[in-house]
């Protein structure tokens, strides 16, 4: 008994430094697509920002982290307005398996309304060239730019766009893969949060995404990287000052990787 005790409480040391880095200070929304069935979306922040399937029949399948969702070129996911989704600085990720892009910009996820002139902000998928682009609208006009290597290998990608009000940067697989500073902020609007499709003007995703996450603040490259590794269901059980705690159920999320 004291033997696997003695076990029990390495292994817990040996785990907790990855489970305990990830700060959930700033998050916003975490939209995990665990659900398995249903139209339900729900909001694992515990900020009540739930989504739904207004559109389609996307598949529930099997993600990078427990479930995820599979769009098929005419689905989408939408979260209604909020407050809380009217950002100034932000990170929005997500896992994306997309095996190619194809008809127009595929959207990941995307704040904007149904006259394509307001974007707050939003990831795509670029139809020339299979990078993750990014792009948002200004009293200027549009101000976009793209990533440099294409996520379409049917192989799951970590995709992240990050703007600390200065700098936008585009990490792939927890490395920074473009960076730009725009010189202008982008607007905020009363705009639908869309994941996966979006009806303006036919955005449709064809591939499977996972995890998306979206914070009020530019995360740093370490965390983009704790994002990636871990998943963000282990930011999910917090204590006060928004650091985590270690649970049962993260336990056993690392040792089945």
């Amino acid at each position: 008994m004291n033997k696997m005790l003695t076990l029990l409480i390495l292994s817990l040391f040996a785990l907790t430094p990855s489970l305990m880095a990830l700060d959930t200070d700033g998050l916003v929304g975490a939209w995990l697509l665990d659900e398995g069935k249903g139209d339900a979306v729900t909001d694992a922040s515990d900020n009540g920002l739930d989504g739904e399937i207004a559109q389609g029949k996307p598949k529930w399948v099997q993600g990078k982290f427990g479930g995820a969702m599979e769009f098929g070129g005419a689905d989408m996911v939408t979260v209604s307005d909020d407050a809380a989704l009217d950002l100034e600085t932000f990170t929005l990720a997500a896992y994306v398996n997309v095996p190619k892009i194809s008809g127009k910009w595929q959207i990941i996820a995307s704040k904007e309304n149904r006259n394509p002139t307001g974007r707050n902000y939003g990831l795509f998928g670029n139809i020339n060239t299979g990078v993750v682009h990014y792009s948002f609208t200004t009293n200027a006009g549009w101000k976009s730019f793209d990533a440099k290597t294409a996520i379409t290998d049917g192989e799951w990608h970590h995709v992240a766009g990050t703007y600390d009000g200065s700098d936008f940067k585009l990490y792939l697989n927890g490395e920074v893969d473009a960076e730009v500073s725009p010189g202008t902020k982008p607007d905020t609007h009363d705009n639908v949060f869309f994941i996966g499709g979006c009806d303006i003007g036919g955005y449709w995703m064809t591939g499977t995404i996972d995890e998306v996450v979206l914070y009020d603040r530019a995360l740093s490259e370490q965390e983009i990287k704790e994002l990636l590794e871990d998943g963000i269901s282990v930011a999910l059980d917090v204590q006060p000052g928004g650091k985590l705690v270690t649970t049962w159920g993260q336990i056993r999320a690392q040792a089945a990787r």
